[in-house]
């Protein structure tokens, strides 16, 4: 993903933007039963399509097997044209960190200090890098993340599609170094940059 000519995409990024949408798009429990019927048969979210690609990108996970990026672009293109594309990006894209963590396990537990933060930090990298083709570099106050050219600038001409990445980012960060802060796309190839950049300010330092 840092490069386009990386044949793959891990199949968390699919499976994660599916499941948020079919979350997004589930009927709320405000007694309208009857017109949340129908509506949901309208919503993208709660079709069979949706189900049924869900529980195959979960197999293709478990098998360890990877995903074309036109098919992944196709789906973020479709997203992308929904009024709440913004909310979905950043939801699905926490999703996607927590998921990648999940599967990765946390740093040990039993280090302290900075020998800690050091796992922390390589675990972030590898997992960063593993799943999302992202590559986490030392910053002075926080972290800087390169991902080269990425697939998310392909989906909108904005680069609003990356925002997914950086709240992956953050999730990751989060969970494997205690990062509380803002993670800012202060570089963007879809907006006429070399390559794609967030930098991850902790609270105090941005």
């Amino acid at each position: 993903m840092s490069d386009r000519t990386q044949a793959t995409i891990h199949p968390v990024v699919p499976l994660a933007v599916l499941e948020t949408l079919r979350s997004q798009d589930v009927p709320q429990p405000d007694g309208l039963d009857e017109f949340h019927v129908e509506l949901s048969t309208k919503r993208l979210g709660m079709s069979r399509t949706i189900e049924r690609q869900i529980e195959r990108y979960r197999h293709l996970m478990d098998g360890g097997v990877r995903v074309a990026p036109d098919e992944v672009v196709a789906l973020f293109r479709l997203a992308a044209r929904r009024p709440d594309a913004d909310l979905l990006f950043a939801d699905a894209g926490r999703r996607a960190g927590l998921m990648a963590v999940h599967r990765a396990g946390r740093a040990p537990g039993a280090a302290s200090g900075g020998l800690r933060r050091r796992l922390g930090r390589r675990t972030a990298r590898r997992v960063l890098r593993r799943t999302f083709g992202l590559n986490l570099v030392g910053a002075s106050e926080g972290f800087v993340v390169e991902g080269g050219t990425p697939f998310t600038a392909d989906v909108a001409p904005d680069g609003s599609a990356c925002q997914f990445l950086g709240a992956a980012v953050a999730a990751v960060l989060r969970a494997y170094t205690g990062f509380e802060g803002a993670v800012a796309h202060d570089r963007c190839h879809a907006s006429g940059a070399d390559s794609c950049r967030w930098e991850a300010a902790r609270y105090g330092k941005v």
